[in-house]
């Protein structure tokens, strides 16, 4: 085999490199690869005989014969690289992002590049310290031969990722080459707060076969790597599957799977050192690896996924503390003594309250997920080794949410404190007395929170706002809605019935306080509240048939648009915890590029809200119909119905749509037909 990088002296004197991109794929199975992942789906091999300092990372897919290589020239020394591909090939862009290298014989392999080339440093534990596209010093643009060259300062990486197409599967590059309407919008992502909006942004967060944040996070201001992003890219690439039907997006997903995989720690655990040079892992990070792989295994059966997720149920079921009502989740591996607890970058109160180590802070979202993650793995792989710890955990649950201690204490602080809640337009109108109680709420009530709550532990305070954590300084106003969104999936999964009344006051709570306005607000810093706020209300809108929460989810929609966050995953109907994949629908895809769906689809009922975000009015037209007639109804105070014929959107409004009952016997809920259950918001 032709070796694929040969090293020769750059034009500037320093030493260069050339890479042809039509021989850097090789067969997993005729060469002789290492392999890093051997899946029946997907193999990850890493070549050998590779000069130095030129790393390949290649992905091939049992469903496909197209391939991928992630090609890394680390350079110890400023250095030169020239990338190439030889055979008559045309450059162009295409809709998916990237560049599409398409050869003038119709019967050769075509090329993707998603992204530019990049350099990076990195450090060695893999975080990206500093990024930047590739400047590129030369082209070579001819009829048989394409080229670029890239200088490469000393001590950076310059990353190529590039997709092999083959011929006979002409259906991808079509695939890359036209985007629907759905295709080319964009979708918050639950780690990073960043937008996915087309295929090549998958390649934002792929970097070297690793899935990482799209941003530098705090205090380091580095990348690190997320398996709560890789999830929120699952449920993407699963809602855009089911609504296209394109093979594409079931390999990007599949690699971003099995790229989740291949970062796992032996001991099932994964690692992202966000706060310290210690690598310390984040167990609500970890619990994103779990959903995605649970969703995995639940419709492809995967061995090694399965056993991936059985490691990774291992690895949670020993991170927890024993309270006097049961078992808790801690929220990172920080909290395991007190010794690493001095690393933790925020000020907390110490505090043995409710029987828990002085290092467990009481996060209550964290534990909230990872045991819906615990149950998830149990009720698919059918391995009963932890329902001892879920059933406690979820005993504890019930039990700290249900503390109610010192009220004629918190209520007045609460009241006090809502006030810090009220967006700046809403404060500024307060009469002057308010606005003193209000300044002495954020300066000095604020502060001594984490004491108060050491003396008299709770969470849920009077008005339905729900703490984080116990014991860490400063008011999470921001987890607000992580935590109505922790609730309501937890009550959905556990048939907690018992929390029926502290999720309607919650919801109530976010919606009506005036702290919906104050996250949209402060646009680019806590308006990203506003995307897990509209994921809360998903969950319950299929929980409920309340035309209230359809409402409540519609506002929250043009919220989303409004901070151009981009809209919740779930919404395309591709949460496989929230509805199994067997009772997925397609999400239809308007024909006006400016309307967003909901796809509150289940079973045997298909559901939308279509929101029309503009000061324009909408004729609500289809690239992709609903499968089947629909009922609609336009909501002006009451939801009135509209006749499929004449479905227009006014400004700022929404269209509902539910399918029409099969028979007289048949019986569909909805928000046109729950008006008598708006009383009765308990979760159902």
């Amino acid at each position: 085999m032709m070796n694929p990088a040969a090293v020769s002296a750059s034009s500037t004197g320093g030493e260069a490199v050339t890479i042809e991109l039509g021989e850097i794929f090789q067969d997993p199975l005729e060469s002789d690869a290492q392999h890093l992942i051997d899946s029946p789906a997907f193999i990850r091999s890493l070549p050998m005989g590779r000069e130095d300092g030129v790393s390949l990372l290649c992905d091939n897919f049992a469903q496909s014969q197209a391939s991928t290589c992630f090609l890394r020239i680390l350079a110890t020394e400023a250095m030169q690289a020239n990338i190439c591909l030889g055979g008559g090939y045309q450059l162009d862009t295409c809709l998916a992002g990237g560049w599409l290298l398409t050869p003038a014989d119709p019967a050769q392999t075509s090329y993707w590049i998603p992204q530019p080339p990049h350099l990076r440093t990195m450090d060695q534990d893999g975080h990206i310290l500093s990024h930047c596209v590739a400047q590129i010093s030369g082209t070579t643009l001819s009829a048989s031969k394409l080229g670029l060259s890239i200088e490469i300062p000393a001590k950076h990486s310059l990353d190529i990722v590039v997709w092999r197409l083959p011929a006979n599967e002409p259906d991808l590059i079509l695939d890359l080459q036209s985007l629907n309407n759905l295709e080319k919008q964009r979708y918050f992502l639950w780690s990073s707060h960043t937008a996915y909006s087309r295929p090549s942004d998958l390649y934002l967060h792929l970097v070297n076969g690793h899935i990482y944040e799209n941003h530098s996070v705090w205090p380091r201001y580095w990348r690190v790597c997320s398996e709560l992003d890789a999830y929120a890219l699952y449920v993407t690439l699963s809602g855009l599957l089911r609504a296209t039907g394109k093979r594409l997006y079931d390999l990007l997903r599949t690699q971003v799977v099995f790229s989740v995989i291949h970062r796992q720690s032996s001991d099932g655990g994964w690692y992202h050192g966000e706060w310290t040079d210690g690598m310390e892992s984040h167990y609500r990070l970890h619990a994103g690896g779990m959903h995605m792989l649970a969703a995995y295994c639940e419709e492809t059966h995967d061995p090694q996924a399965c056993a991936a997720l059985k490691l990774a149920a291992t690895f949670a079921a020993a991170k927890t503390d024993r309270l006097d009502a049961g078992m808790w989740y801690l929220h990172d591996s920080l909290e395991q003594d007190a010794e690493t607890l001095k690393k933790y970058p925020f000020r907390h109160a110490p505090s043995q309250v409710l029987g828990k180590s002085i290092s467990n802070l009481l996060v209550l979202n964290t534990h909230l997920d990872t045991n819906i993650a615990m149950e998830r793995h149990r009720r698919i792989s059918g391995d009963d080794r932890h329902a001892e710890l879920i059933n406690s955990a979820r005993a504890t649950s019930r039990s700290v949410l249900a503390l109610r201690s010192a009220e004629w204490l918190y209520r007045p602080i609460f009241r006090a404190i809502g006030l810090t809640f009220l967006p700046t337009r809403q404060a500024s109108a307060l009469p002057l007395h308010l606005r003193a109680i209000k300044r002495i709420a954020w300066k000095y009530l604020v502060p001594l929170l984490p004491r108060i709550k050491a003396r008299f532990p709770r969470l849920v305070m009077p008005g339905g706002f729900i703490e984080r954590d116990l014991a860490q300084y400063g008011l999470s106003a921001r987890y607000q809605p992580v935590n109505t969104m922790d609730l309501i999936r937890t009550r959905r999964l556990f048939d907690e019935t018992g929390m029926d009344a502290l999720i309607e006051e919650s919801f109530a709570f976010t919606q009506k306080s005036g702290i919906k306005e104050r996250w949209k607000e402060f646009k680019g810093k806590e308006d990203d509240s506003l995307g897990f706020w509209a994921e809360s209300l998903y969950h319950l809108c299929l929980a409920e048939p309340s035309a209230t929460y359809r409402i409540w989810l519609a506002e929250a929609m043009m919220d989303l648009e409004d901070n151009k966050l981009g809209q919740s995953p779930s919404l395309l109907g591709g949460n496989s915890e929230a509805v199994s994949p067997a009772f997925q629908h397609p999400c239809p895809s308007p024909s006006d590029a400016r309307l967003r769906l909901a796809n509150l689809g289940r079973e045997s009922v298909l559901e939308l809200l279509v929101i029309n975000p503009t000061h324009h009015s909408i004729s609500l037209q289809w690239e992709r119909a609903p499968d089947g007639p629909m009922d609609w109804s336009y909501w002006d105070g009451t939801m009135r119905p509209v006749a499929e014929s004449r479905l227009e959107i006014p400004a700022r409004g929404w269209l509902h749509g539910i399918t029409r009952p099969r028979d007289t016997h048949s019986h569909v809920t909805g928000p046109a037909a729950a008006t008598a259950h708006d009383n009765k918001a308990s979760p159902r």
